[in-house]
């Protein structure tokens, strides 16, 4: 059945990249949306090296680039006295030594980006309102099973459905999210009403025990993402839900008055429960393959979750219908960024000792040394 299009389950980042990937060499594809509109809704991204060159293979950089903001460095501050343990300018050396620059976008923007690109191929369609709960295979083709008990037929079904994707339930039972023990806070401030040190073209991250923040700047300059990560329980039924800022009231009363002023400016929060999923060894079942969150959600304290996504796509196109080595060409490199994110919770949340232990390694380290201990994730090419 060499007419049936790869049927993609799901239009977020990873499925529109996953399109352009197998589109570009030359396949059909169709996504499977189960939202009426796409939606292009979400937080910050930082679009690290590996990112980058993921997405000038898919042939999207293009697209995405005049949306980004080129950060001049990372800044990592102790947020109990607010001092700067160390700073990692993101010039030209930077840029060479890892082969592409490091850029930080609205999660709307790379989705806009991907879309647009998408756009301007005929073998990539979208089907918005279409849910699939599950699928069949068959020898020679896959039927994705929809919501309200239809089904459509594909050469291949790729499930792109995100950390509770149903396509993984079925070819993984019991492969469910786990929670990593902290609730995150992301917001997203006009540039206008936010304080000269959010402004500044510099991804900065807190480390605070118990909780640490992220912020810089998106969309341009016009907004300025935040990200509060706590310590906490969760006991919400749901895995995301919106807030006030009294929410976070008590972990800003540990910080220093710059850190505690930037958290006290948002209103209104959306909270979320920061969980991944045991990485199992198989991504594949018959006619049928995971990428992404999929199969490999991490949390975000790493900032390689898109990035993760948009080089599984590039190997996917790479190694089309030999499924086991797609997977074991990424299995290695995704188990390794799902554990060491855990990780730094722990690191970026040290009280007492380990605190002190940390900040003195970290304000030690010349930026040098520093980037080496990250180079596993940056100088990767995704080819």
């Amino acid at each position: 059945m060499a007419n049936l299009p790869i049927l993609i389950a799901g239009g977020g980042i990873a499925g529109v990249a996953a399109a352009l990937g197998l589109a570009t060499n030359g396949h059909r594809v169709r996504i499977l949306e189960k939202a009426p509109v796409i939606e292009t809704v979400g937080a910050g991204l930082q679009i690290g090296p590996n990112a980058v060159k993921a997405l000038q293979k898919l042939g999207a950089w293009e697209a995405l680039e005049p949306r980004c903001v080129s950060p001049e460095a990372i800044e990592i501050r102790d947020g109990v006295t607010g001092s700067t343990l160390q700073h990692i300018p993101l010039g030209g050396t930077f840029e060479n030594r890892f082969g592409a620059p490091y850029r930080v976008a609205h999660r709307a923007g790379l989705l806009e980006a991907l879309l647009a690109t998408a756009s301007r191929t005929n073998d990539i369609t979208i089907t918005t309102g279409a849910q699939v709960a599950g699928y069949r295979n068959h020898p020679e083709s896959v039927e994705a099973v929809m919501g309200d008990g239809s089904a459509i037929s594909g050469s291949h079904l790729v499930a792109a459905d995100g950390i509770r994707s149903t396509i993984r339930a079925q070819m993984l039972p019991g492969v469910e999210p786990r929670y990593a023990g902290q609730a995150i806070y992301r917001a997203l401030l006009p540039a206008s009403a936010a304080a000269t040190t959010l402004k500044r073209p510099v991804v900065t991250l807190w480390l605070a025990p118990g909780f640490h923040a992220v912020h810089y700047p998106v969309s341009g300059g016009e907004n300025v993402n935040l990200l509060v990560a706590i310590d906490s329980p969760w006991t919400s039924k749901t895995w995301s839900e919106p807030v006030s800022g009294a929410d976070i009231a008590a972990a800003s009363a540990k910080a220093c008055p710059d850190l505690a002023a930037i958290m006290s400016l948002p209103h209104l929060w959306l909270k979320w429960a920061a969980a991944d999923v045991a990485p199992p060894d198989n991504w594949h079942d018959g006619r049928v393959v995971m990428l992404g969150d999929a199969a490999h959600a991490a949390v975000p304290y790493l900032a390689q979750g898109a990035a993760m996504a948009l080089e599984d796509a590039v190997a996917l196109a790479q190694y089309w219908e030999d499924f086991p080595r797609y997977t074991a060409s990424r299995l290695a490199r995704t188990r390794r960024v799902q554990a060491q994110s855990r990780r730094m919770a722990g690191i970026y949340h040290a009280g007492g000792a380990k605190r002190l232990a940390r900040n003195a390694i970290i304000g030690l380290s010349p930026p040098g040394l520093f980037l080496g201990r990250l180079a596993w994730i940056y100088a990767y090419r995704p080819d």
